[in-house]
């Protein structure tokens, strides 16, 4: 059943330069809590008091995933640069027990695997199935490798037929794992080069298109007033250049 009692986990609290405050728990996302806050506010009071929920939500979010909940791991004192300031957040299931029921409905998995030889990024995607295990499913293979990629023990996705599904796991880290195995072994194995090539003009195409929509919507802000030419150009990079950064 999913459900925990009151936990506390420590974090700290910054004022970021739009005068706003933010709340990060780098123990508890080590890859990534230093660098992104989970929550903010206008005010201290109100961004502690989003914390409290956001922290449930995610909490709630391990269990859902078959995940032990962390433990609490102090910040330490001297990792803390000047206007960090250390806050101990309480949060509960209870409270916020009927939103995060129905927030998890749509919680989903994207497992990835980076084919460096061809450029090309191959993706599953996972869901939860009524005997709380993961279904992994895959569903980027032509009519050709279907007969290649699969055999009696893959089963279609009733709802999304074209969708295989390759196996069920408890977790993330056995589902990753499953899955580079399946691509090394099987997709990698029989891809031929004209299907590798065939799905890059396909992500180039999609890119393309992708990013003369971002354009849109970045020079309509212009229009608004809400962004200035400076701050357009910035965006239009970014979007065109993943590790373009201005900072």
């Amino acid at each position: 059943m999913l459900n925990f009692e009151e936990l506390v986990y420590p974090a700290f609290i910054q004022q970021n330069d739009e005068e706003r405050y933010d709340v990060y728990f780098p123990t508890l996302f080590p890859e990534s809590g230093w660098d992104f806050p989970l929550c903010w506010g206008e005010t201290k009071i109100i961004a502690i008091k989003n914390a409290e929920k956001d922290l449930a939500y995610s909490l709630a979010g391990f269990l859902y995933d078959n995940e032990e909940l962390p433990k609490p791991i102090p910040i330490q004192s001297n990792d803390l640069s000047q206007g960090m300031e250390l806050v101990d957040v309480k949060t509960s299931f209870e409270p916020y027990a009927e939103e995060i029921q129905e927030h998890l409905k749509h919680r989903h998995w994207h497992i990835h695997y980076y084919a460096e030889e061809y450029e090309e990024e191959i993706e599953a995607i996972g869901y939860k199935n009524d005997q709380g295990k993961w279904d992994i499913q895959f569903g980027d293979y032509s009519e050709e490798e279907e007969i290649l990629f699969f055999d009696s023990s893959h089963r279609r996705n009733p709802e999304w037929p074209f969708n295989m599904i390759l196996f069920s796991v408890h977790t993330r880290s056995e589902a990753q794992e499953k899955f580079n195995q399946f691509v090394e072994k099987v997709v990698i194995k029989y891809r031929t080069s004209n299907e590798w090539l065939e799905r890059k003009k396909d992500r180039l195409k999609f890119e393309k298109k992708n990013n003369k929509i971002m354009f849109k919507s970045i020079n309509e802000l212009v229009k608004m007033g809400h962004i200035s030419a400076m701050e357009a150009a910035i965006l239009k990079k970014e979007v065109t250049d993943p590790d373009f950064s201005f900072f």
